[in-house]
């Protein structure tokens, strides 16, 4: 596997891009956008977190744990605006998916997602729309920042988010307000998106 100098983790190869994404596809359907229920089938529960959460070191910390708590041998993440090949491919010569050890993506998560700072990187212009799975594929997370500033988590099992996490999780009506004040000019798409995001997915 051809790998980014200082960023082992960014996939360079396209049969381990395709292998990858299509174990993506087999959890998300990333045709889909929120407030549609954007999994591939019904998981145990779902959380709503702010996508701000996504831009902070401690995330990197709750992807360990996540990975931990179900065996994963792999903690990936595939942007999905922009194009991971027509965008990504072309103008930065890796393919738009990262694919972290375990044991490293707490140390490395931050570094790797930003580029260090580089203005195409998934934690930058390049993250508008992505997607977080694990290789157990009984965990993902959808990430909606350009349209919504959220992140939806989907797993199996019984994991407690909010304590592993740090994260406070939205409820129907937080979420209702949060949205609100991301459309304070639009309040009825707002509520409306509310709506159809609370009949798609309990939270």
């Amino acid at each position: 596997m051809k790998m980014i100098a200082n960023y082992s983790e960014l996939i360079t190869d396209k049969d381990t891009f395709s292998f990858l994404k299509g174990e993506c596809e087999k959890i998300i359907d990333t045709r889909k956008r929120l407030p549609d229920f954007i999994f591939r089938h019904s998981f145990s529960k779902y959380f709503a977190i702010e996508h701000a959460q996504i831009q902070k070191n401690e995330f990197g910390s709750f992807l360990f744990k996540m990975a931990e708590a179900f065996h994963d041998e792999s903690v990936n993440y595939m942007t999905i605006e922009p194009d991971p090949v027509d965008y990504y491919y072309r103008n930065c010569s890796f393919l738009g998916l990262a694919s972290f050890k375990p044991a490293e993506v707490a140390g490395r998560y931050r570094s790797v997602m930003s580029r260090d700072g580089n203005v195409d990187s998934f934690l930058a212009r390049g993250g508008d729309v992505g997607v977080f799975w694990g290789s157990s594929l009984k965990w993902g997370i959808f990430c909606d920042r350009i349209s919504w500033e959220l992140a939806v988590i989907a797993i199996s099992g019984d994991i407690d988010i909010p304590t592993i996490s740090g994260f406070r999780c939205m409820d129907a009506l937080w979420l209702s307000k949060y949205l609100q004040s991301q459309y304070p000019d639009n309040p009825a798409v707002a509520l409306g998106f509310a709506q159809r995001f609370s009949t798609n997915y309990a939270i």
